[in-house]
């Protein structure tokens, strides 16, 4: 099945989430820990992620099967 754009920058956003707890939790290079935080909050604001949402790390979608249909953004 074909992606859409829609469903590549969801899977950019939960790459980069995950990759990020994962330098935090290790507590190491915290520059780019810094770099990831802000290429988040930049595609964040750019999928309509209210700034709360982004602060908290609280994102959510809607699939239907495997297709993003919708993001919850409030």
């Amino acid at each position: 099945m074909r992606q859409t754009v829609l469903d590549k920058q969801w899977d950019e956003l939960m790459a980069l989430c995950s990759k990020e707890a994962e330098l935090m939790g290790d507590n190491r290079h915290p520059k780019l820990v810094h770099f990831l935080g802000d290429q988040i909050g930049r595609l964040a604001k750019a999928l309509g992620f209210q700034d709360h949402q982004i602060q908290r790390r609280e994102f959510r979608a809607e699939k239907d099967g495997e297709r993003i249909v919708r993001l919850l953004t409030e």
